[in-house]
């Protein structure tokens, strides 16, 4: 039984009232000790949770520690992450340091992060300078702690009073109860009162403090999101003042009229939910079970502070008969009570762990897991108590009462005991049951009330991923890491420096239990890329033993290009069959790593607005003249300008057939043509009428599908037609659903399909190439003004939002959408290309920076253009891999010849050496035993219950 016990209070312990954490730092751009492209002109830092604008702020310093951001601090995408623009960054390092203030629990939480442009060295010794927040706000626990006990006593003795006391209040007698109620009322009173003033001197107090951090007045404090919460929490206390006034006036204290105080305090602890990180994660299912902490929290502690402080009082006004039968009845309906919050615990409180915090190692090396190890010592001792509270003074009570103690396993023989039998003495003092209880139910209280306090710390702390970010940052372990494993072995590997050039590759290979492999003869590496058509090249290995007798085997491999490479590792056994893992590494630079290069090539003529650049994978550029109806041809070679005109008015939209001929838009002009660079002769066709209202139309963006067809969008009129060059024909004209949607750009899919953009009614929609079937996609809130269509080799579409401003990213198969917002709010991104590193560039139109976003690594910059006022729309990737762009307004082609600086370091993607612990493996059994014993536990309390009744009736 004792360990059963034991188990039963290891258990229980996890269920304890859940903890909470603060805004910390998850991720910046550019990142914490790394390097950002010269030219970046933002920064951005993303936090864990929901924060105030109106009292956070960024700041950026120069190496000389002189502020030279604009001062513009604004969200960046939801509440949860914060911009600031600077001008174009320079080498050098920069340090920017954060306040916020959470929206959740109120805190103004500190950072500071430090990062290098260009080919700066980082000192992440300088962070020490900077002003760290404290990870626990000991000002703000010190003023919720009255609040949390205060509302742990009301609730929990509103639920004894409705579950314990008004089912016992039947066996007093006419002539006790009177008094008894009397008695009752006065120390009901006395303790709700009390724990409401702690309530009520709480919410003034929890105001100060909150004032004075943020150096306002209170009523801008009242108007955050905390503030809110703060006045709807002041709200219900003055609920429960009035509700306590009327119950103060009533002479008896029935179970109904206990009802309201319950169902106002249960509105109450809503409150103390609404501050966690429960309700910073916005999911429903953590707000839920922090909610039933705080309830089934309220049940236990504020259960046992009603049992010492109303009911012992109250009874103390019977003789010692009635008093002992009164306990011996009450001890086992708390008991079962108690056990069934408790057993509830075991489930919810492992997974509300789960969602905040279930990285092991981390809470155990953290101030957030020594309170919580504080918090289970208090726990255990509460336990214990209460298994006192039945092992020593329920068993000792029935014999004060003349019953028999049975050898059962719960205790109590089958033969009832006989209370009144013959020569019954009556028992000393200290053997009464009442007494027995009295000091240690008071010590059980004020244990509770103690680990009230440290889970007001808690509630004030921030988890352990908000305590280590700063140490994480300043100790980045470099490369790829991870742990593999095959039918009959584990492979440890780790890839440095994962980058363009050489590459050193270590493997330890061992059982699937972690054991050495006595019969490793040798380790056989492979370095392949499959997508160059590169065939695996055999490395060699080295063999290495260790300090502790476990062998390594390490390989260098050289990376020739960014790229997926794939690795092949094969372990030679001498009894068993050999082990293999294949595995991928993506070799690629980040944004911060690559350099970029610009060249512009002026146009011959000043009356020229060229717009549109096309590939046509012959080393020649193709542009369009939006001012005349001409093509001009730049070529790759010589570097020269050609041009040739037509009769018509202008080319705007470009695209070349199987043939090798170009086909354009003369938007104005409502005809589509094509030029032939064999013959350098023209072809234009006229648009059919499409309506009776007019023969005009105003056809946009055109494409050629795999059938050789051209696809045209004809923005006005809501259409696309498909023109077949063999029969020279509009053979199909497809109406758009919506109606005033705007089809402004056109991509074919691998499968022949053809997608679309609607400008107007901010959705995109594909055409199935064989049925010709329309279907539209449009997130939640419209997209803004799609104009740019684009595939990455990965298969997501990419659209650019000309007033979004930025880049989203649709996933056919889920169909969602994500949206990548624009450094510059007053861009207006256009035309976008994949370079040879598979980042997505776009065009600004309005600003003189090209955007650059790298997917992978979900960063993005800026990179100038040279020319001031460029008008740069649309942009065009060659054969290798650079980015060439059109200058509208200042008449020159671009090209931006990009590279990497090989050698270049990154971090790790999946840590996988040393000894680690799986939150799921160790808290999984310990639920299932949870479970059992405390079932096991509330079956003795139930069989207690009837077997004390039968006794005492």
């Amino acid at each position: 039984m004792n360990k059963l016990l034991f188990l039963v209070f290891l258990i229980l312990v996890i269920g304890i009232p859940s903890a909470y954490a603060h805004p910390f730092l998850l991720d910046s751009e550019p990142p914490q000790a790394g390097n950002a492209a010269i030219g970046t002109t933002q920064v951005i830092i993303k936090y864990s949770e929901a924060i105030e604008i109106d009292f956070s702020e960024l700041k950026v310093f120069d190496s000389n520690g002189n502020q030279i951001d604009s001062r513009n601090t604004a969200y960046y995408e939801g509440e949860s992450s914060l911009v600031i623009t600077t001008p174009p960054l320079e080498d050098g390092t920069y340090t920017v340091t954060s306040k916020v203030l959470s929206k959740v629990d109120g805190h103004l939480v500190r950072a500071a992060i430090i990062f290098g442009v260009g080919e700066a060295q980082v000192d992440v010794s300088l962070l020490e300078a900077q002003g760290e927040s404290e990870t626990t706000f000991l000002p703000e626990a010190a003023a919720r702690f009255p609040g949390i006990v205060g509302q742990t006593v009301i609730l929990g003795s509103a639920i004894s009073a409705i579950a314990i006391w008004g089912t016992q209040r039947k066996h007093f007698g006419k002539e006790n109860l009177t008094l008894i109620n009397q008695t009752y009322r006065s120390k009901f009173s006395k303790i709700t009162g009390a724990a409401l003033v702690g309530v009520l001197v709480s919410n003034f107090v929890m105001l100060a403090v909150q004032t004075i951090r943020l150096e306002t007045s209170p009523l801008d404090v009242i108007g955050t999101s905390f503030g809110t919460t703060w006045l709807t929490r002041m709200i219900i206390t003055i609920i429960l003042l009035g509700i306590w006034f009327w119950m103060e006036r009533k002479p008896r204290l029935t179970s109904k009229k206990h009802v309201p105080m319950l169902v106002v305090s249960l509105a109450l602890i809503f409150t103390t939910t609404m501050f966690g990180h429960g309700a910073a994660s916005e999911l429903a299912a953590p707000m839920i079970l922090d909610y039933v902490h705080n309830l089934l929290a309220s049940v236990w502690i504020g259960g046992v502070i009603f049992f010492a402080f109303v009911i012992l009082p109250t009874l103390a006004k019977l003789d010692w008969m009635e008093k002992e039968k009164m306990i011996l009845a009450i001890l086992p309906r708390y008991s079962g009570m108690i056990t069934i919050a408790l057993g509830i615990l075991i489930i919810t409180g492992p997974t509300l762990l789960w969602f905040l915090e279930s990285d092991v190692t981390s809470i155990t090396n953290s101030t957030y897991g020594f309170l919580i190890f504080a918090k289970i010592f208090l726990a255990l001792i509460m336990i214990g108590l209460g298994a006192y509270f039945q092992f020593k003074v329920q068993r000792p009570a029935v014999k004060n009462l003349g019953g028999a103690i049975g050898t059962g396993v719960f205790g109590f023989g089958e033969k009832p005991p006989d209370v009144s039998k013959e020569r019954f003495e009556p028992p000393t003092i200290e053997a009464l049951a009442s007494k027995k209880l009295v000091k240690p139910l008071k010590a059980s209280a004020i244990t509770g009330i103690i680990l009230l306090g440290v889970v007001s710390l808690l509630v004030n702390s921030s988890l352990p991923a908000g305590e280590v970010q700063t140490a994480e940052a300043q100790s980045v372990t470099l490369g790829f890491s991870s742990v593999l494993f095959s039918e009959q072995a584990k492979f440890d590997v780790s890839v440095l420096p994962v980058g363009v050039g050489p590459n050193t590759i270590n493997v330890i290979v061992s059982t699937i239990d972690g054991e050495q492999m006595s019969d490793i003869s040798g380790l056989k590496i492979k370095v392949s890329n499959p997508q160059r058509n590169i065939s695996p090249i055999e490395i060699s290995t080295t063999e290495s033993q260790s300090s502790d007798e476990i062998t390594e085997f390490e390989g260098e491999a050289t990376f020739g290009f960014a790229g997926t490479w794939q690795i092949e590792i094969e372990a030679q056994r001498t009894q068993a069959a050999n082990e293999s893992v294949i595995f991928d590494v993506l070799v690629k630079p980040t944004l911060s790593e690559i350099r970029t290069e610009i060249t512009e090539y002026d146009f011959p003529e000043d009356d020229s607005a060229p717009l549109y650049p096309l590939y046509d994978g012959n080393n020649t550029i193709w542009i369009s003249d939006a001012a005349e109806p001409r093509i001009w041809k730049f070529t790759l070679d010589d570097k020269q300008f050609s041009s040739y005109e037509f009769f018509g008015i202008s080319t705007i939209f470009l695209d070349i057939d199987h043939d090798g001929k170009i086909w354009f838009t003369d938007t104005p002009n409502s005809k589509i043509g094509n030029f032939d660079p064999k013959t350098e002769k023209f072809e234009v066709i006229e648009i059919p009428p499409l309506t009776a209202k007019s023969p005009y139309s105003i056809p946009i963006a055109l494409k050629v599908d795999f059938d050789n067809n051209i696809w045209v969008a004809v923005v006005d009129k809501d259409m696309l037609l498909v023109y077949n060059q063999d029969s020279k024909e509009f053979e199909e004209f497809l109406k758009l659903p919506t109606v005033e949607s705007g089809p402004s750009a056109l991509l074919l899919d691998d499968n022949g399909n053809m997608w679309f953009a609607e400008s107007l009614s901010g959705k995109i929609g594909v055409v199935d190439s064989k049925t010709f079937e329309i279907t539209e996609f449009a997130p939640d809130t419209s997209l803004d003004e799609p104009f740019a269509l684009l595939f990455d080799k990965s298969g997501s579409l990419w659209i650019s939002e000309h007033t979004g401003p930025g880049i989203t990213k649709f996933n056919s198969m889920l169909e969602t959408f994500d949206h990548v917002k624009a450094p510059n709010p007053e861009s207006l991104p256009f035309g976008m290309a994949i370079d040879k590193y598979d980042n997505i560039w776009f065009g600004q139109h309005v600003t003189d920076e090209l955007g650059v976003y790298d997917p992978y690594n979900d960063q993005l910059i800026e990179v100038s253009i040279p020319t001031p006022e460029s008008f740069t729309q649309f942009i065009a990737a060659d054969d290798k891999g650079d980015i060439w762009f059109v200058e509208q307004r200042t008449k020159k082609l671009g090209v931006v010849s990009i590279s990497s600086v090989s050698g270049q370091t990154r971090a790790i993607t999946d840590g996988g050496s040393g000894p680690s612990f799986n939150y799921a493996e160790i808290v999984s059994p310990l639920i299932a035993g949870g479970i059992v014993v405390s079932s096991l536990f509330f079956v003795k309390s139930v069989n207690d219950k009837r077997r004390i009744d039968k006794m005492l009736s």
